[in-house]
């Protein structure tokens, strides 16, 4: 099994990156019981629901990475999927099947410390913690502080 990180925020524990295909199996076993694959349709492993599910975990795909955080837009359907679903199942552990760490670690620690009200910049403390450098990132800072700016004032649950 490849993964990136395993980010722990509070009771949640969700690992971020690409599981093989024999490392599902035994992820059930550790008490994971969900894979959120952020990857792009045309990414997309076309196998990975099937052997998801095979092995007693479920899946779902938001394809968050189709979105270049340039041109996308806050109100856009997997943005607010995305924040929804993991207010909802952030306390199950999860699996977060990507190829971009530094994205999936920086909307995991988003979902988190929004909800607690904490500013954006402790979204980038946070991620700067982890290990993660945020450099040559201005996509993914720019829509952390749009996200906090748009929805301060809404609830996206």
């Amino acid at each position: 099994m490849y993964l990136f990180k395993q980010v722990k925020v509070e009771n949640d524990m969700i690992l971020i990156g690409k599981p093989k295909p024999e490392g599902l199996a035994n992820l059930r076993q550790q008490g994971y019981q969900k894979v959120l694959d952020i990857m792009p349709a045309a990414l997309k492993d076309k196998g990975l629901a099937r052997r998801v599910r095979s092995a007693g975990l479920s899946y779902l795909h938001i394809p968050v990475e189709s979105c270049d955080l340039e041109s996308c837009h806050l109100e856009d359907d997997w943005v607010v999927r995305f924040f929804k679903y993991l207010v909802r199942h952030g306390q199950e552990p999860m699996i977060i099947n990507t190829d971009d760490e530094t994205l999936g670690i920086s909307l995991v620690l988003l979902s988190g410390l929004f909800l607690e009200g904490k500013p954006y910049q402790e979204v980038f403390r946070s991620v700067k913690t982890l290990g993660i450098s945020l450099r040559g990132r201005k996509d993914i800072k720019r829509f952390i502080r749009d996200f906090y700016t748009h929805y301060k004032r809404k609830r996206i649950v």
